[in-house]
């Protein structure tokens, strides 16, 4: 827990303090419904709220504020910008603790994975602190460091974007020691317009490590070679991962079970049996990400092997079960083209009744959203797909596909309103189906699920 006097708050986001000086914060938090006695509530501005707006709600009770403007009655520190100092507060906590490895995530797929992944590993060998959920961006990497508790060893920070700067922010203020890199999708290209410039935006992620430090890669990403081949990462020590046998650390005997993955990891240094409890042949790669991170973080091969099998899927990310005889991939957290397509595959090895895909739109990708979701639908057809349901005005272009693919009329269908798709799958689905679920956050393809009646 943190434990620092305000007047050290006060220096370390350069603001200025109004109050007890020897006032001591436990917390901080942004969200007046949810502070406790001893905290900092740093009022910050959104889109849709202002933190100012609810300061009256504070007055009387046992905490302080960060604030853009004096508020009487209130013990607060001033300054010109709340999410900056938020920024700063987190920076200068996370550098007091000093954990001795700091682990930063990105990537386009696959981040919050591969950081439970690695924190499972690490935590076999240190006191480990990593991001809760998909808490990655300019709020919640803060928030994640600010939690560390006194006596950490270990941090794992998942890192995401959506613009230029974005990641370039949040290392600065994390400073990884290890970083990974998953891969380079095409998610965000609306805004930034080619693969190229995601690649550049997530290599932002060297502006907060030191010349030295080690950062892994998807191999088999070309984008990333390339960067590699050039002066980008010459300073660096950079470790390749991926299926080829080119890559520092690669995958060799593979057994795909119902619920678990198992293969030999082989680098340099080791050749490592693991298993993940997992489907799907994306969890190889995201795996082999946290044996590479253990290799570098001086974790033992039993650890290693504990920390994967420790692994379980968070929140509405890729969770399988059974419901009423059908057998359920609920992955509704969100959706890329290469996200859809590693689903697609987990959908056509199961073995056993029909296979039935319900796919919403995947948002932000700009001017190959067309394209793209095209290029799903004729996937369902090479994944051996019997019955498809679209949801979302963009996805009527899988369905698109998936007919220029081969796939019968009667096969597919698109809907717009979240009963009829309900009432839909629940006419089709019966016992011995698998059904798999996903989309882009925004779809609440959970909701449907709950409708159909498998949650």
């Amino acid at each position: 827990m943190m434990e620092l006097k305000v007047s050290q708050i006060a220096e370390a986001v350069g603001g200025k303090l109004i109050g007890n000086p020897d006032r001591i914060i436990h917390g901080v938090s942004t969200d007046t419904r949810t502070i406790e006695a001893g905290d900092l509530f740093v009022a910050l501005r959104g889109e849709k709220f202002d933190g100012h707006d609810f300061l009256s709600d504070l007055v009387g009770k046992d905490v302080a504020v960060v604030t853009e403007k004096e508020y009487p009655g209130l013990e607060q520190i001033v300054v010109k910008d709340t999410l900056k100092a938020l920024g700063r507060l987190a920076a200068y906590w996370k550098s007091r603790v000093d954990p001795k490895y700091t682990v930063g995530v990105t990537g386009s797929v696959g981040k919050t994975t591969t950081k439970e992944l690695i924190a499972g590993v690490l935590n076999k060998k240190y006191k480990t602190h990593f991001t809760s959920g998909n808490r990655n961006n300019h709020i919640g990497v803060p928030i994640t460091l600010i939690r560390i508790e006194e006596g950490t060893e270990a941090v794992v920070v998942e890192m995401g974007m959506s613009a230029r700067g974005e990641i370039e922010y949040l290392t600065e203020m994390t400073r990884p020691n290890v970083a990974v890199i998953t891969n380079i999708g095409t998610a965000h290209m609306e805004i930034l317009g080619s693969r190229e410039a995601i690649c550049e935006a997530k290599l932002e992620i060297l502006k907060g490590m030191e010349k030295g430090s080690t950062i892994i890669l998807d191999g088999d990403e070309p984008l990333l070679r390339s960067a590699w081949a050039s002066d980008v990462l010459k300073d660096y020590k950079v470790v390749f991962v991926g299926f080829g046998a080119d890559n520092d650390l690669y995958p060799l005997d593979i057994y795909k079970g119902q619920t678990s993955l198992s293969f030999d990891a082989i680098s340099a240094e080791r050749e490592l049996r693991v298993t993940v409890p997992a489907v799907g042949d994306h969890f190889i790669k995201d795996a082999l990400f946290a044996v590479a991170v253990g290799e570098a973080c001086g974790v033992d091969d039993e650890g290693i092997r504990q920390g994967l099998m420790a692994y379980a899927p968070t929140g509405l990310r890729q969770k399988v079960y059974d419901a009423n005889g059908v057998h359920v991939i609920a992955d509704c957290y969100n959706a890329s083209p290469e996200s859809m397509s590693a689903a697609l595959k987990v959908l056509g090895s199961a073995k056993g009744g029909r296979r039935v895909a319900v796919l919403g739109d995947m948002l932000e990708l700009g001017c190959v959203a067309e394209s793209a979701h095209r290029r799903v639908g004729k996937e369902c057809v090479e994944n051996g797909v019997d019955r498809l349901f679209t949801y979302g005005k963009v996805s009527y272009h899988i369905l698109l596909g998936a007919r220029d693919a081969g796939m019968e009329k009667e096969a597919a269908s698109n809907a717009i309103d979240r009963d009829l798709i309900a009432q839909q799958i629940r006419d089709y689905i019966k016992p011995g189906d698998t059904i798999l679920f996903k989309a882009s956050r925004r779809m609440k393809l959970e909701e449907i699920i709950e409708l159909v009646g498998l949650s």
